[in-house]
């Protein structure tokens, strides 16, 4: 991510934190996350009984608006929370790397390698 990218999502994190905080809105954890799973919801919506059809100009913008809303929630989940973002999705990024090499997929999608690894990984975390 560039630098000027990561800036803009602090800002618009910050805009978002002032906007519910103007407003006396100060959501549980658990009320943000069920919003976060409904929003998701309404993202899915979208493309039920899709069946590969092209969207509509329209629809990408609905779509964009639910994708913020997913967005919204998570921002503030994050900070009810004290998680930086930024580096939770940097730590993960550096986990799926090593979880799925690109060496692997030769440029492909592999799907027999890549569930193999979630199923791995799932036995893994078992065992902890």
């Amino acid at each position: 991510m560039k630098k000027s990218d990561a800036e803009k999502l602090s800002q618009l994190h910050q805009q978002i934190l002032e906007f519910n905080h103007q407003r006396g809105w100060d959501p549980s954890a658990q009320n943000i996350a069920k919003s976060i799973v409904i929003e998701a919801a309404e993202l899915l919506e979208h493309f039920q009984w899709d069946n590969g059809s092209s969207t509509k100009e329209k629809d990408l913008i609905e779509i964009g608006n639910e994708a913020a809303d997913v967005i919204w929630y998570l921002f503030l989940l994050c900070q009810r929370l004290d998680i930086n973002i930024i580096e939770a999705i940097s730590r993960k990024l550096e986990h799926n790397q090593k979880k799925y090499p690109v060496e692997m997929f030769k440029g492909q999608r592999n799907d027999e390698f890549y569930y193999s690894q979630k199923k791995k990984y799932r036995q893994d975390k078992s065992l902890e």
